[in-house]
């Protein structure tokens, strides 16, 4: 348990805010004078301080420990303009904590040369409550989800591997460039949201070349969190408007539930059951492991002396106060599986055979034994728990089935079944009210002891012997069936086992044992006729006895085979250790015998265990299952002789090996005499040791192939476990795509019945008001739009007049035109003339003056005219453009009044129809909704048959990998086998050199034992015989191994059958898979399609809401209008009244003083 550490970071003050500055530091406490409150902290910074003095106190231990397997977390807390992002992020001359922590990071991991890892990053930014993943900006709105395996994550966020400092620094700066950031009057950038750098660290032991895949370690994952917040701010201080107000509510909202999270945890309500809002907000979401959870967290409280911001300084304090008491638990983040278990032990174990190998002491054996108990015993409880975990729910259901069936054909046979003195003896005991003890007659005890006589015959005997017995008189007592049973079982094990004893069966054929034969003739037992409620519990506590029996024998057979093979191992050590001889080799060879024998009984045993068991599950008629009541302690009873006699088989074998061990000291001292007597046998002993030279070199071939083949096999179980493996990666990837979509769909379901509720509610709030009122507003529309269409037509009307008008005033002027034109044209004509006279004049008469000069007046009139007729022309052109464009805008307004009819009229028709498309909508949506809920409901069904096809596959799975699991015991034992045969052909190898070396000295020895050559003549013949003997010995040898080859050609053919069925159960696994994909993404378009239907439906109806709601106010406003002015009139009415009764008592008063 450690708590967070908390430090402050004040920002530097200009020489104005130092002066009116009231805070005083002392240390690591903060405090103003005057006041009480004072605030201590793990670490308070001067202002003049560096961002690498803040990354030293305490960030550079959470890099290291992230290094090590802990999760880690920093973040910046403060108000805006307080130093938040220059602390995390920095600047080129002085960098921040991220690109500290980053560069400390791939530092301390080439520093650490015993570990290989993997980095990723990850780069988020919560803006406006949605998260969105800076890495790829295409990813927005991603969703927060939690599993077992990866905890709280973030769905569809982008981790890209990384490699150097420089690689994660600049997918940095890509990230920032799509950052949040806006301007106030406090900072010019500010931070617009929240962002949370991630480095993800997966580490493991680092392994040779040829060491990959045998690592035994565990896979470390951790997770370096670090977060920039944005600042608390208030509206009036930074002047934010519309966008930026909407981007400080949010900062705001988050920040709270980040500062109610941390008091909840620091008054320890988490700890006393109390709630914790986490889910308030998408940061403390997020944030969650790290405040409280598995972390080591870090709070860098920024803050500014001025005091201005006084208020937000003391709250940012408060904060950080506040998390000093909350505390964290952090642990190595370690994913240890029971393979890698199971390798460590290997490794240990094969640690302590090297230094066995090294050293012969007994005592390493005995670790060794000891380990290889406990690896045993460990493997055993794993598989029976798990068996028993994944066993126990079917089994009790199954039990509970049966005992119902067994208890209703009970019934059903005691009512069907009508015996004369069962009746009369029904009726009697009706009659008694009291209890009797019962006590049974001679009668019964009679039959009792024929039953036990007939256990010994046949079946059809032992039927016609009980049934009349059993018709006539009552039940026998529980005792007396106990005891029945046990004289039929061991009368029956007698004169079976007498029988099998004498009969020579080949070693694969295995005979039941009696108990197995009286079962089966036992099954086919009439029903009994009395059964009740206790016969039920009777028959339940006999199951739970015989469960109980099984397991207390597999578990004793275990411990005996656990004996068994230590005493053959202390055996084999003894061989070794001592001098080798034939007499003892013949001894090993008759243990080696024996044990063989008891394998085949234990697995004889193993086969009357398996078969009594599906006596037991599978073969059920309906009398069988009626008489199990009867069976069940004949069972129990077999067990129990079945396992005494095991014991005693183990108890014998016990004493044979210590007969053994005894025979083997006395063949010891047989061997040390013979020793001294084997001179002259040296030459014949040599040429045995040639020929076991032969021998030995055959057999290391042999030996060479089968290790060859052993390595065959094993590549191609890694292969299979490889492709296993990538089937459970797939399968893992589709059920979380399978369950994010679940989420994502019930999710939107739930959200789209809240709105059609909520529409419901208000379509029939406002269904009796609303339409009436339309009504009374579409009257009203209808007489304005009646006026309307009036005065347009008399707008048309004056347009019409005003276009005929103009297009004959345009005609006029056109003709004018026409004419000026005409008079131009003439003029010009007569010009040219008159030109070409006068130029003609010139050349025939000379200079005329008088007449030149009058012409020349004529001519300048003329001009004069022409100019005046094109100004006239102009004016008149310009006339005609400005008629034109006002004819224009005529025909314009024309066209606008036009549509603006139409408009109105289709208004008009809309009005008068929207009142029926609603009603209709309203139908249409209750029937769509009736649809959607049919159609939730198939999706339901169809999610619910997906997983259990997942289930289904996910069993087929585990039952491939139990089978692979045990066919790699099995090549571990063989391989075990064979390692074991080689150490005996080594030593074998060192005996005989041995063997020269004393031969030599036996040369030696020969000239001066001459006179023994008849003792040794003598010695020849025995050493002949043992040569022979020795010879059978590797003939039995030779036939091993060429069995041995056999089993592994078996063995091969049986591991190309299960590749082929688990490729064809892969294929088929992945059709499957396909087909779901299809099915889903079927789905995802078709819900797709709908959502947006009912989208642009939600659209529609609230817009029609919303015109609904405004004229249901614009009524509630006339309303009130009319109420007041009603209420006016009322106390104009009342004032009126009360006058009028005033005037009328003064006349009276009046009329009655002039009467007076």
């Amino acid at each position: 348990m450690e708590r967070i550490h908390v430090s402050v970071r004040p920002k530097p003050l200009t020489l104005e805010d130092s002066k009116s500055s009231s805070w005083k530091i002392n240390e690591n406490s903060i405090a103003i004078p005057n006041q009480p409150t004072k605030f201590e902290f793990d670490h308070i910074f001067k202002a003049e301080c560096k961002t690498s003095e803040v990354y030293e106190l305490r960030t550079r231990e959470l890099v290291s420990a992230a290094v090590r397997g802990f999760n880690g977390t920093v973040f910046a807390y403060g108000q805006t303009n307080s130093g938040k992002t220059h602390t995390m992020r920095g600047s080129a001359s002085e960098p921040g904590v991220i690109p500290l922590a980053v560069h400390d990071l791939f530092r301390t991991i080439q520093e650490d040369m015993d570990r290989e890892f993997l980095l990723r990053m990850s780069y988020m930014e919560i803006y406006n409550e949605e998260i969105n993943d800076l890495l790829a900006p295409e990813h927005r709105k991603l969703q927060i989800h939690e599993s077992i395996d990866r905890g709280i994550f973030v769905a569809g966020l982008r981790e890209e591997i990384v490699a150097t400092p420089e690689q994660v620094l600049e997918l940095m700066d890509f990230g920032e460039s799509h950052r949040h950031i806006g301007e106030t009057n406090m900072n010019t950038y500010s931070s617009r949201s929240h962002t949370i750098f991630r480095m993800i660290i997966e580490s493991r032991d680092r392994t040779e070349d040829g060491e990959v895949g045998i690592s035994c370690d565990a896979v470390r994952v951790s997770v370096l969190s670090l977060v920039d917040l944005a600042g608390s701010e208030r509206a009036a201080k930074t002047g934010a408007e519309g966008m930026r107000l909407k981007e400080g509510s949010h900062i705001n909202k988050s920040l709270m539930t980040l500062g109610t999270v941390i008091k909840k945890l620091s008054e320890g309500a988490e700890s006393q059951g109390g709630h914790v809002p986490y889910r308030d907000s998408k940061l403390t979401r997020i944030l969650q492991p790290s405040l409280g959870g598995n972390a080591n967290t870090a709070i860098i409280c920024n803050i500014t002396l001025a005091q201005i911001h006084a208020d937000e300084t003391k709250s940012s304090l408060q904060f950080a106060s506040r998390a000093l008491r909350v505390t964290n638990c952090a642990h190595v983040n370690e994913i240890l599986t029971d393979a890698a278990l199971l390798k460590r032990q290997k490794k240990e174990i094969e640690e302590l055979r090297g230094k066995l190998k090294g050293s012969h002491s007994e005592h390493f054996e005995e670790e060794i034994l000891q380990l290889r108990n406990t690896l045993l015993t460990s493997e055993l409880e794993r598989e029976r728990i798990a068996l028993e975990l994944q066993e126990e729910k079917k089994a009790q259901a199954l039990r509970e089935r049966r005992l119902q069936e067994q208890a209703k054909k009970i019934e059903n046979l005691s009512s069907m079944v009508l015996n004369s003195n069962t009746d009369d003896k029904r009726s009697t005991l009706k009659k008694d009210k009291r209890r009797d003890t019962w006590c049974p007659g001679a009668l019964t005890q009679e039959n009792v002891k024929g039953e036990v006589a007939a256990a010994s015959q046949p079946k059809a005997s032992f039927e016609e012997s009980i049934r009349p017995e059993r018709d006539t008189g009552l039940a026998v007592p529980f005792e007396e069936l106990e005891n029945k049973v046990s004289s039929n079982e061991i009368l029956q094990s007698t004169s079976l086992s007498d029988k099998i004893g004498n009969i020579d069966l080949p070693g694969d054929c295995i005979v039941p044992g009696a108990t197995a034969l009286l079962n089966v003739t036992n099954r086919r037992k009439p029903p009994l006729h009395k059964k009740s409620t206790q016969d039920d519990n009777k028959l339940v506590r006999m199951q739970a006895e015989y469960e109980n029996l099984l397991v207390e024998f597999e578990t004793q057979r275990t411990t005996k085979d656990i004996e068994i093979e230590c005493l053959t191992k202390n055996l084999e050590a003894r061989i070794h250790l001592d001098a080798p001889s034939t007499e003892a080799i013949c001894t090993t060879e008759q243990l080696q015998e024996q044990i063989k024998i008891l394998e085949m009984e234990k697995s004889s045993l193993q086969t009357n265990l398996d078969y009594y068991v599906d006596l037991a599950m599978g073969q059920k008629t309906p009398n069988e299952e009626d008489s199990e009541m009867a069976e069940l302690p004949e069972e129990v009873g077999a067990l129990m002789l079945e396992f005494q006699n095991s014991k005693y088989a183990a108890e014998s074998i016990c004493s044979v090996i210590d007969e053994l061990f005894q025979n083997f000291s006395g063949a010891l001292g047989v061997f040390s005499d013979l020793k001294s007597s084997i001179g002259p046998s040296v030459v014949h002993l040599n040429t045995i040791i040639g020929d076991h030279k032969e021998m030995y070199g055959c057999m290391m071939k042999k030996i060479s192939e089968l290790e060859s083949d052993k390595c065959t096999l094993l590549n191609q179980s890694t292969s299979l476990h490889k492709q296993i493996e990538d089937l459970k990666v797939d399968l893992q990837q589709s059920e979380r795509v399978l369950t994010d979509r679940d989420e994502l769909h019930e999710l939107e379901k739930v959200e789209f019945l809240s709105q059609i509720q909520t529409l419901k509610k208000e379509i029939s709030k406002l269904s009796s008001c609303s339409l009436e009122r339309e009504k009374e507003a579409l009257r009203k529309e209808l007489e304005k739009t009646k006026l309307k269409s009036k005065e347009t037509e008399s707008k048309l009307k004056n347009a019409i007049h005003e276009k005929t008008r103009l297009e004959g005033e345009k005609a006029q002027a056109e003709r004018e035109i026409k004419q000026l034109h005409g008079q131009k044209n003439l003029l010009v004509r007569d010009i040219s003339r008159r030109d070409s006279n006068m130029f003609d004049m010139k050349k025939s008469r000379g200079p005329a003056g008088p007449s030149i000069q009058t012409m020349q007046g004529e001519y300048e009139k003329l001009e004069v005219l022409a100019f005046e007729m094109e100004t006239t022309i102009a004016s008149l052109e310009e006339e005609l453009k400005a008629v034109s464009t006002e004819k224009e805008e005529v025909l314009y307004n024309k066209d606008i009044l036009a549509s603006e009819l139409e408009a109105m009229s289709l208004d008009l028709n809309s009005a008068n129809l929207e009142k029926e498309v609603m009603q209709d909508e309203l139908s249409s949506m209750r029937d769509k909704i009736a649809d959607s809920m049919l159609a939730c409901n198939k999706m339901e069904s169809t999610i619910s048959q997906m997983l259990e096809e997942k289930e289904e596959l996910a069993m087929q799975l585990t039952n491939a990998l139990m089978d692979l699991e045990e066919e790699k015991a099995i090549w571990s034992a063989k391989e075990k086998a064979s390692i074991e045969a080689i150490a005996d052909k080594g030593r074998i190898s060192n005996e005989l050199t041995q063997l020269s070396k004393e031969m030599l000295e036996v040369r030696h020895q020969l000239e001066c034992l001459r006179d023994e050559c008849k003792i040794l003549k003598e010695t020849l013949t025995l050493s002949e015989e043992n040569t022979a003997r020795e010879r059978k010995c590797s003939m039995d040898k030779s036939a091993e191994i060429d069995q041995l080859k056999l089993k592994i050609s078996v063995a091969e053919s049986e591991n190309s059958l299960d590749l082929a069925k688990a490729r064809a159960d892969a294929d088929e696994l992945i059709r499957k898979l396909s087909d779901m994909e299809l099915k889903i993404h079927n789905d995802t378009i078709s819900n797709t399609n709908e959502k947006a239907k009912a989208r642009l439906r939600l659209r529609g109806t609230q817009i029609k809401l919303d015109m609904y709601r405004g004229r249901y106010k614009e009524a509630i406003n006339e309303k009130t209008i009319m109420n007041e002015n009603f209420e006016q009139a009322a106390k104009r009415l009342k004032e009126q009244l009360r006058v009028q009764v005033t005037e009328n008592v003064r006349l009276r008063k009046q009329q009655l003083g002039r009467e007076i």
